[in-house]
C-alpha cells in the first residue's frame, strides 16, 4: 500500500476492465465496485465509504462519504453509472494546515473530486466536512483550502492527522479486474478541466510523478 502525498494535489485513475467467466465467456451483468480513498483503519472486507474517514464513487454513480450516501448534485443530475472499460478518477489534497481540535482528537481535511470519463462528478453534500463521530468540535473545521476546487465539485472528508489515505478499491462482482494508474505516464486524463484541478499548481501522481506542472 502506497500512502497519497500531503499537502499537494495527488491524482489517480482506475480502469474497470472486460470481464470473463470460468470458461472465458463473457460476463454480461455489471462490475460492481466502489472506487475511492480509505485509511489502514478500514476492515479489508467493508465497502469503502461506509467506513469513517474514506470515501468511495460505486458503480451505481452515488458516493458513500464516511458512511453517508450522497447523490450527484442539480449542477450534473445527468451522471450515470458506470462499467466496464471506463476509467473514474480521483483528485485529492490532504491538507495539514487545516488541522484542528476535536473530542477525537486532532483532524485534518481532505478536498477530493471524482470524475468519470473525464466528466465531474457534482455531489450533493452537507456544507461541512463529513468523518466524526456525533461529537461537537471544540474548534471550528477550516474553510477549504486556498486554490482548493470549486465547492460545487469538492468532497470536504475528515481524516484523523495520524493517519495516512490510500487509494482503495472495494470489489463486488466475481470476474472483475480493475487496472490501477498510479504512475503520470499511465494516468488517460489530458487536461486539468478533466480532472477539476485549480490553475496554476502542480498535480502529482501516487509514485510522485508529476502529472501537469504549475504553468499547465
Amino acid at each position: 500500500m502506497v500512502p497519497i502525498l500531503r499537502n499537494c494535489f495527488v491524482y489517480f485513475e482506475m480502469t474497470v476492465l472486460g470481464r470473463s467467466g470460468g470458461g472465458f465467456i463473457p460476463q454480461t451483468s455489471m462490475a460492481t465496485l466502489s472506487f475511492g480513498l480509505s485509511t489502514k483503519e478500514m476492515p479489508p472486507n467493508t465497502l469503502v465509504g461506509a467506513w469513517k474517514g474514506s470515501v468511495g464513487l460505486c458503480t451505481t454513480g452515488q458516493i458513500l462519504i464516511s458512511g453517508q450516501w450522497c447523490s450527484p448534485g442539480p449542477a450534473d443530475p445527468t451522471i450515470s453509472p458506470f462499467g466496464d472499460r471506463e476509467t473514474v478518477g480521483c483528485l485529492v489534497c490532504l491538507d495539514d494546515s487545516s488541522a484542528f481540535e476535536t473530542w477525537d482528537g486532532v483532524m485534518i481535511t481532505a478536498t477530493i473530486t471524482f470524475n468519470i470519463n473525464g466528466r465531474i462528478v457534482s455531489p450533493h453534500v452537507p456544507c461541512l466536512p463529513t468523518g466524526l463521530d456525533q461529537h461537537s468540535p471544540i474548534s471550528s473545521p477550516p474553510d477549504v483550502p486556498v486554490g482548493a476546487t470549486p465547492p460545487s465539485f469538492t468532497l470536504p472528508l475528515l481524516v484523523p492527522a495520524e493517519e495516512e489515505l490510500y487509494p482503495t478499491l472495494t470489489l463486488h462482482s466475481p470476474g472483475t479486474s480493475v487496472m490501477c494508474r498510479f504512475s503520470a505516464e499511465d494516468i488517460i486524463a489530458r487536461s486539468r478541466e478533466d480532472i477539476g484541478a485549480p490553475p496554476n499548481v502542480a498535480v502529482y501522481a501516487v509514485d510522485g510523478s508529476l502529472v501537469f506542472k504549475e504553468e499547465e
